[in-house]
């Protein structure tokens, strides 16, 4: 298994894991485009995972940040995971519109991590 199939893999078992505990019935599944599985209340949505195992600084750039590749797929959310924090940020797939997503390490945060999933949850 590559170092990035490796990665990925790890991003996916932490946001089920922590979904989970949100209430939400998670089914990890291999298909293109999604990763997740996610059954709330009456609905299922596909979440597709981007996992990071650190930030990084890239050229010139002073401040690191975590860097996730985001191609358009036909998914509903994107669960970002920075897996040195152990934490995800949720967003629904038509939020951006960039095939390469950079967040800052002080946006993963217990409060967004919290707030991101509950707007997860009520868009169900």
């Amino acid at each position: 298994m590559s170092k990035s199939t490796n990665v990925g893999r790890r991003g996916e078992f932490l946001a089920a894991y922590i979904l989970e505990t949100y209430g939400v019935e998670v089914h990890h599944v291999d298909r293109a485009g999604s990763d997740l599985w996610c059954k709330v209340r009456e609905t299922i949505t596909t979440v597709q995972v981007k996992a990071s195992s650190k930030p990084v600084r890239y050229g010139a750039d002073v401040r690191e940040t975590y860097t996730f590749h985001t191609p358009k797929i036909d998914v509903d959310w994107y669960c970002f995971v920075a897996l040195d924090k152990q934490l995800l940020l949720m967003r629904k797939s038509d939020s951006f519109e960039t095939s390469k997503l950079r967040i800052s390490p002080n946006e993963f945060n217990e409060a967004n991590q919290r707030r991101t999933i509950e707007e997860f949850l009520e868009s169900c």
